[in-house]
């Protein structure tokens, strides 16, 4: 099977919620393993395009919704709350539950997202708005970091929205770490005040590595490539001026943040690991 192709990796197709694509394999599953109402069945779609991100990265998944247009066969919509990756094959799986535009509530199934047929992918705008603030916030503390002259060599983002941070390899002496919080967070409001814009571009491997080592050699760029790809490249985002092989989703610019007051929240260092917690003000 084909890897799916996500329109999302691009820059226009980052800010893309809407696709149209075909079926290739569609799953319904019954909780009591029977046939029963289509209302109480779980749905799994593989699709050869998506607009919706799956999970992975440090980002959580898209929730949306994949609506048949086979009116023919009666309109089904599959309300998606989980996509996933196949890393291997490049396959991604929309999981969810189905709806239908009528009355009709049978259990025949064989009409449903027949392979070839074709769907329009729509990606929850509200979700992902929330999900790429979070992410873009996330690169600004890379950022802010490198501002404040401290660079450490990443190893973890958590762009969740139950509590984001950053983590580096490295530690700041304790008696360092106040007077250092409150620079980093000036530096980090600086950079949303100066709302520069995102880039994003795929690049072959050799100068992927050249953009985001330049530095500090904290990447390894053939974590970030495809086995399926006979040339392989690195999708490398640019926030707040900073390169970093990314596959998640962002907004166009640092000033995006300041609505929601996106800002450093604290500081932690334990077993040679720094970790800077962030997130909007309101929280």
């Amino acid at each position: 099977m084909a890897a799916t192709e996500l329109i999302h990796l691009s820059y226009d197709g980052n800010f893309q919620l809407e696709t149209d694509a075909k079926v290739i394999l569609c799953k319904v599953i019954f909780p009591s393993g029977e046939e029963e109402p289509l209302s109480s069945a779980k749905i799994e779609l593989q699709l050869d395009k998506t607009s919706m991100h799956p999970q992975g990265g440090g980002q959580p998944t898209d929730i949306g919704s994949i609506q048949s247009n086979n009116e023919s066969d009666g309109v089904y919509t599959a309300q998606i709350d989980k996509v996933t990756i196949d890393r291997d094959s490049g396959v991604v799986t929309h999981s969810g539950s189905i709806t239908l535009s009528s009355s009709d509530n049978s259990a025949v199934t064989d009409a449903i997202f027949t392979p070839n047929s074709s769907v329009k992918v729509s990606v929850d705008p509200t979700n992902r708005q929330l999900l790429s603030e979070c992410h873009t916030a996330g690169h600004v503390v890379d950022a802010a970091m490198a501002r404040c002259q401290k660079l450490l060599p990443p190893t973890k983002g958590y762009h969740f929205l139950d509590g984001p941070y950053v983590e580096y390899k490295g530690s700041i002496d304790s008696k360092d770490r106040e007077e250092f919080l409150s620079q980093l967070q000036e530096a980090y409001q600086q950079l949303i005040d100066e709302d520069i814009h995102t880039q994003i571009q795929t690049l072959p491997v050799d100068e992927a590595e050249e953009l985001c080592n330049r530095l500090a050699q904290n990447f390894n760029m053939r974590d970030f490539t495809s086995p399926l790809d006979e040339n392989p490249s690195v999708r490398v985002v640019t926030v707040a001026g900073w390169n970093c092989p990314c596959g998640g989703t962002h907004v166009r610019s640092t000033g995006v943040l300041k609505e929601r007051g996106w800002c450093v929240k604290g500081l932690r260092c334990r077993k040679g690991v720094v970790r800077v917690r962030y997130g909007p003000k309101e929280d």
